[in-house]
């Protein structure tokens, strides 16, 4: 094929295709400009006024007061960036076995279980969450240190809930596992630091980039399609020769990723207990006030 006819094909390739180049391009100026809106912007105003001023719970005495308080500063600042709760409750109480639940009224004898309740019910009873007091935006990590019964629990409520994955969870927890013993402080600093990293900057997922391409090549192709017997009329013979009908002629490659679908997979939930895993909700379950949250428990 002479070079002549190749920059002719070339042409007509982006004569069909040009309008979904431009879109696909305006749509990546307008998610990027949206992301450098939300840095500029500030802090976000807190619109839930129902919950406590306090952040840090001490109960189990892991903290010196100094500890305590720059914590409290720390979270002050990342509420404001993210526009979340972010709660930590200390304590040394067992939550395990038939005496526990008697003496403290659990409605399990399990560790995980009892864990997930006290973590849910101290959010749910507080009303925390920085947009509003039931299912709001936030999360709390709950740390027994309880002899023989020792690990904690973190759970999401609200866009912390939805946003954070069951990975998402472990990746938090496993970031607190790697000071638990040696240095509490720090252990619940990354707690912070992990969330808010999951949580903050303006990320598009991988996914929507291919979903988009896939988007503007099946639409491309759908366009062409459409136009076909108008094109035929106006493209010349030699044209013809290597673009079928003034149609471009797709590639074996290029036509296999155009008939690709997207696969959908069906999230499960469950009312009560502990919950199964889902995507975007790691541990979904509703707390005993019947409000949604997710999360997950490592115990030591």
């Amino acid at each position: 094929m002479s070079d002549e006819l190749k920059r002719e094909a070339r042409k007509q390739y982006l004569k069909y295709f040009r309008i979904w180049f431009i879109t696909v391009g305006l749509l990546a100026i307008a998610l990027l400009g949206a992301g450098v809106l939300r840095a500029m912007k500030g802090s976000i105003p807190r619109t839930n006024s129902a919950a406590p001023s306090e952040r840090v719970y001490d109960y189990g005495d892991m903290l010196t007061d100094e500890e305590e308080e720059k914590l409290r500063s720390y979270i002050s600042q990342k509420e404001g960036e993210l526009g979340i709760d972010l709660v930590l409750v200390t304590m040394k109480q067992p939550v395990e076995g038939t005496e526990a639940k008697e003496q403290y009224g659990y409605r399990s004898t399990g560790w995980t279980q009892n864990m997930q309740d006290i973590a849910d019910d101290f959010w749910d009873k507080n009303q925390y969450g920085y947009n509003k007091g039931f299912e709001g935006d936030g999360a709390l990590l709950l740390d027994n240190r309880y002899p023989g019964q020792r690990g904690e629990h973190l759970s999401t409520s609200g866009r912390v809930e939805y946003s954070l994955s069951a990975r998402d969870v472990e990746k938090v927890l496993n970031a607190v596992d790697r000071y638990y013993d040696s240095d509490p402080y720090r252990a619940y600093k990354v707690y912070i630091d992990t969330v808010c990293n999951l949580m903050g900057g303006f990320r598009i997922p991988s996914w929507y980039w291919l979903a988009a391409l896939a988007a503007s090549a099946a639409a491309a192709f759908i366009y062409g399609a459409s136009h076909l017997h108008q094109e035929k009329a106006r493209d010349t013979t030699a044209v013809n020769d290597y673009v079928s009908g003034g149609k471009p002629v797709l590639r074996s490659k290029e036509d296999q990723f155009i008939r690709k679908s997207t696969v959908s997979r069906r999230i499960e939930t469950s009312s009560g207990g502990s919950g199964g895993g889902r995507s975007g909700g790691g541990g979904h379950h509703h707390s005993s006030s019947g409000a949604s949250h997710g999360g997950g428990s490592h115990r030591h």
